[in-house]
């Protein structure tokens, strides 16, 4: 910035080549216009500018499902805002340019009961899978009869998570059998937790893998 007093510009104001002539009070300045900015093109750039209109795109998802009570009820146990504001906290560095998602740390859960211990899963079908665990019902946060909820994404539907219908399996029963819908999809992922049988508190989540081939 430069002032221009005494100058034949003196007074003006306005573009001039690269310059811009304003003025304050009774003086006037002149300053070079600022270079123009190109639209990020590299991939960190791209994928950082993906990140939050992905999360917002899969949390639009939830509207109308239990899920989204869920996310609901974790924002409160974390002092969050809403449900929106835990989900996009939780995930959305997981979301990137080109549909890219990191579909192995997504959370859509998370509370003060407790994930059984050693939970495993073992492929028994294409479309179905086994899960196994320890029942570890000893207190008020991991009651035997905590249900075993799963969510899934389908790779053919990629920003939209569903939740299975009642699997009818309880902390106390250290097994379940889950079988997924027929569909063109060739790999899901599945988000098992539990929680409360009143459905007013849930457990973190796990995230397991089934593929069709």
């Amino acid at each position: 910035m430069a002032s221009l007093k005494d100058s034949l510009l003196d007074g003006m104001s306005g573009k001039l080549d690269k310059y811009i002539i304003y003025r304050v009070g009774n003086e006037t300045f002149i300053r070079k216009r600022p270079k123009k900015v190109s639209n990020p093109k590299s991939e960190k750039q791209q994928m950082q500018r993906a990140k939050l209109p992905g999360a917002q795109t899969m949390y639009k998802a939830l509207e109308g499902s239990l899920l989204k009570e869920i996310c609901n009820l974790a924002a409160r146990y974390n002092e969050k805002r809403s449900g929106y504001h835990w989900f996009l906290g939780k995930n959305m560095n997981l979301f990137g340019a080109n549909n890219y998602i990191d579909y192995s740390r997504l959370e859509f859960s998370d509370g003060s009961q407790q994930l059984p211990f050693g939970i495993t899963t073992k492929q028994t079908q294409p479309n179905a899978a086994e899960l196994h665990w320890t029942d570890n019902s000893s207190s008020i946060t991991a009651q035997s009869t905590d249900r075993l909820m799963v969510a899934v994404i389908f790779d053919n539907e990629p920003y939209t998570p569903v939740l299975l219908e009642d699997t009818n399996t309880l902390r106390k029963d250290g097994y379940a059998r889950v079988t997924l819908p027929e569909g063109e999809w060739q790999t899901a992922h599945l988000y098992c937790f539990f929680g409360r049988d009143d459905l007013k508190n849930f457990s973190p989540g796990i995230h397991f893998q089934v593929k069709k081939s």
